[in-house]
């Protein structure tokens, strides 16, 4: 289990991450201004990156080369509100021959009665 203090630290090098916007920042740049040694920093990084908060590239910087870290924008949650209050009107649910309705069956639900009425009783 992670410990308070590392969890802190994720949280902040990520905020920092995400303060960086479309540039990113190098990883040294990070580790110098959190304070951390290169060793730690990469392993928080990795943490990161297999949460899938951040996304690490090589780019080209004035002919060198340079890893720098991205925020990962993520899509915010939504929420779906569905009506089920006709659910238990369907009579999938009450039928005895349930088990034995299946395509290609003797029962089935395309030649069923009793699911056609209720499918046209609600359209």
């Amino acid at each position: 289990m992670e410990s308070k203090i590392s969890i802190e630290k994720e949280e902040l090098i990520h905020k920092k991450i995400l303060e960086s916007g479309e540039e990113g920042i190098s990883q040294q740049e990070l580790a110098r201004k959190m304070g951390l040694s290169t060793r730690e920093l990469a392993t928080i990084v990795k943490k990161l990156i297999d949460k899938k908060m951040i996304a690490k590239k090589a780019i080209k910087e004035n002919g060198k080369s340079v890893i720098k870290l991205y925020a990962i924008k993520t899509v915010q949650e939504s929420y779906i509100y569905i009506n089920l209050n006709s659910i238990d009107q369907i009579p999938c649910f009450t039928c005895k021959l349930l088990f034995k309705c299946d395509n290609g069956a003797h029962v089935n639900p395309s030649s069923c009665t009793k699911l056609s009425s209720w499918i046209l009783s609600i359209v």
